[in-house]
């Protein structure tokens, strides 16, 4: 017996977890762009993570965290479900797709075989949406952010799939995975859209606050601009690696960086740009516009990064090293004067 939501329109996008919040405003008769959704949930950050099997860098919030700021600016409900066992969430998600509501989940990226990962390549913050299953073929019919008119990279070659056909095994998986970073453990949202407020100056003012400050006056070293900062010490350590380590370092670290895996381009710096655009058009005289096509300048400038780190990927070339700790310190400076001009701009 097949059952898909009839009146669910999958769309391609350039974030995993905003493109399935898009999707699902959308399809509830809330729709807002992907820059909205990031820049209101204050979504823009920096992380340096030293994982044992390569350093990290993250340019967005927490998984989890963003969706709670997000449904707090906007005075909905979104509850993330944590289900003991994939029994549950296998049996939640077919009755929610019973009663036409689009699910959105959390997968672990290797486990969903179009994405062609490395087995390693742990990921268990990638959102997607079910909105159909299979019970004689026992798949789900699940919309990633690739579709046929917005194609996105993956290690064995584009995909531009409206949606993609998933096993049941192989989204027990994807879902019931425990390696972290950010383990999927079974998690799905739950959406209550009976108090949504529309976005107004005061939304705005909070969320680019937040992430001004978050930035420039982090917690801890590896966060923020801090994180940044150690990015550009930490990067000329790397010589110490073995060829394979290496070449696995800058190929994880191109995707965290590059469009092609799925921050928009510049470590999600394009998006907040385009973010304080559209915001320019609600709080007004404030120069949001202008700061924000610096901010995508300083996307195409990390972007110039990532193609180092491909050729580093591909090379393991530790003379590469040097120039990009380099290029961090720039990129360092230049964001540093970015924040100090928005928080100023909004006082």
């Amino acid at each position: 017996m097949e059952q898909k939501i009839k009146k669910f329109t999958p769309l391609g996008g350039k974030h995993c977890i905003t493109n399935a919040l898009k999707q699902v405003f959308s399809y509830y008769g809330y729709p807002m762009t992907e820059e909205m959704i990031f820049g209101i949930a204050s979504g823009l950050a920096f992380t340096y993570i030293n994982l044992a099997y390569s350093p990290m860098i993250s340019g967005r919030t927490k998984p989890f965290d963003f969706e709670e700021k997000l449904a707090e600016r906007l005075n909905i409900k979104i509850k993330c479900k944590k289900p003991k066992s994939y029994s549950i969430a296998f049996s939640q998600t077919k009755k929610m797709i019973d009663e036409a509501k689009p699910v959105l989940v959390y997968t672990d990226m290797p486990f969903l075989k179009y994405l062609g990962l490395d087995e390693n390549s742990h990921f268990g913050g990638h959102a997607v949406v079910l909105f159909g299953y299979d019970e004689e073929r026992q798949i789900f019919y699940v919309s990633d952010r690739d579709n046929c008119n917005y194609p996105i990279r993956t290690p064995r070659g584009d995909i531009a799939e409206d949606y993609h056909i998933v096993s049941y095994d192989e989204m027990l998986l994807a879902r019931n995975s425990h390696f972290r970073p950010f383990p999927a453990n079974n998690k799905y949202l739950e959406f209550d859209f009976t108090g949504f407020t529309s976005i107004v100056t005061d939304v705005i003012t909070s969320a680019i606050n937040e992430t001004c400050e978050s930035m420039l006056n982090p917690p801890a070293n590896l966060l923020g601009l801090n994180g940044i900062m150690k990015f550009s010490k930490e990067i000329v350590k790397w010589s110490k690696y073995d060829n394979q380590k290496l070449k696995v370092a800058g190929i994880t670290n191109y995707f965290q960086i590059s469009k092609d895996g799925g921050t928009g381009g510049g470590i999600f710096r394009k998006m907040y740009g385009q973010f304080l655009i559209e915001a320019n058009t609600i709080l007004v005289n404030k120069g949001l516009g202008e700061i924000g096509s610096q901010y995508i300048s300083l996307a195409e400038e990390w972007d110039l990064l990532a193609d180092s780190m491909w050729i580093l990927g591909e090379t393991g070339d530790k003379n590469l090293l040097k120039s990009m700790s380099q290029q961090i310190i720039v990129l360092y400076k230049k964001e540093k004067s970015l924040l100090e001009q928005l928080q100023s701009s909004i006082k």
